[in-house]
């Protein structure tokens, strides 16, 4: 029987009303019978029909004009920190939030603490590539670094691979405006030669960002800023082909075939963004899911079932004991 797992979702802040994203949450839930939802919303808004849903009161939130002194004091009692004390105490196994970035951050590294040897988290994106998939990150958690950094995140994207993706010894490579060793900023040079020397890590050099999908590497480095410009132009390219795709579908649909109009709407429903909803915050000492602001109750299905993936995986675990193996410590 598979272990039981309980996920907080933080219901509060976003664009859609607590109890349509608490119905996305709860029909992820009907197909895990082995996992316990725990809400955090403002359970008076709640309808008859989430009844014996497990909820934890809130009417405080994290907006997006907060200041950090102002997320980060003890006497804050928004829905993300509710959260994070949650899984910190070992009341959940995972959290989901679509709160601020930022805050989370902040609040993830004072709560839950960086796994030794990381000094800072970094998102995760998961994508469909034109073979199998492929992780990026760091997709938006970090604007500033260090050539560091990009390593350690290379270490994290490798843990993740290996216990999420069950890929072993998953290629690595930077994104980087040209494949050349003489191209790019200072800190990605540094960072492939630190990369290249080391005898553990499978570093395949530098990638493009058109060739991101072509299947050249398991785990794509980068700074926060560029892989989140890489990723919301992803993103905005995926929208355009679907809207491309459902205006030709729909003005044709009366001379295409049932098995052509199935499949184009296959394709369609593939490339919308809901359903590929959440990334998770890694180097943490839990399984913290980040989603858009602006998630339907679909999005929020998506990013619920990332969370139960991960815990299955006890990527945590994982990544400790990767860390450890690459500092040269026992188990």
């Amino acid at each position: 029987m598979p272990k039981r797992c309980r996920v907080a979702v933080d219901l509060l802040g976003a664009e859609a009303k607590s109890r349509d994203l608490l119905q996305g949450a709860l029909s992820v839930i009907d197909s895990h019978p082995e996992c316990d939802l725990m809400a955090i919303c403002n359970t008076d808004e709640l309808s008859d029909r989430h009844s014996g849903t497990l909820a934890v009161h809130c009417t405080d939130w994290v907006t997006e004009n907060d200041s950090l002194r102002r997320v980060l004091r003890e006497e804050s009692k928004t829905s993300m920190r509710m959260g994070l004390e949650l899984l910190a105490g070992g009341s959940v196994d995972g959290f989901v939030t679509l709160g601020n970035t930022g805050a989370l951050m902040a609040l993830s590294r004072r709560i839950l603490k960086m796994q030794d040897g990381i000094d800072r988290p970094a998102i995760i994106k998961e994508f469909n590539g034109k073979h199998a998939p492929f992780w990026m990150l760091d997709v938006g958690a970090n604007l500033i670094q260090k050539a560091e950094s990009l390593v350690q995140f290379a270490h994290l994207g490798i843990a993740f691979a290996e216990g999420v993706g069950r890929i072993q010894r998953p290629r690595v490579a930077l994104l980087n405006i040209g494949v050349e060793e003489q191209k790019g900023p200072e800190i990605l040079r540094s960072a492939a030669d630190e990369l290249a020397h080391d005898s553990r890590v499978n570093f395949r050099g530098y990638v493009e960002p058109n060739r991101l999908f072509d299947g050249d590497a398991d785990v794509v480095v980068s700074d926060g800023f560029a892989g989140n410009v890489a990723l919301k132009s992803i993103e905005g390219t995926a929208s355009m082909i679907r809207y491309r795709l459902r205006s030709e579908f729909n003005d044709g649909a009366s001379d295409v075939s049932t098995n052509r109009r199935d499949s184009m709407a296959r394709m369609i429903a593939s490339l919308d963004a809901q359903t590929h909803n959440g990334a998770s915050l890694v180097g943490l000492n839990g399984v913290v899911i980040k989603g858009h602001n602006s998630a339907t109750p679909l999005g929020m299905a998506a990013a619920v079932n990332q969370a139960i993936r991960e815990i299955g995986a006890s990527v945590p675990v994982r990544m400790r004991h990767y860390l450890k193996l690459h500092r040269g410590e026992s188990s």
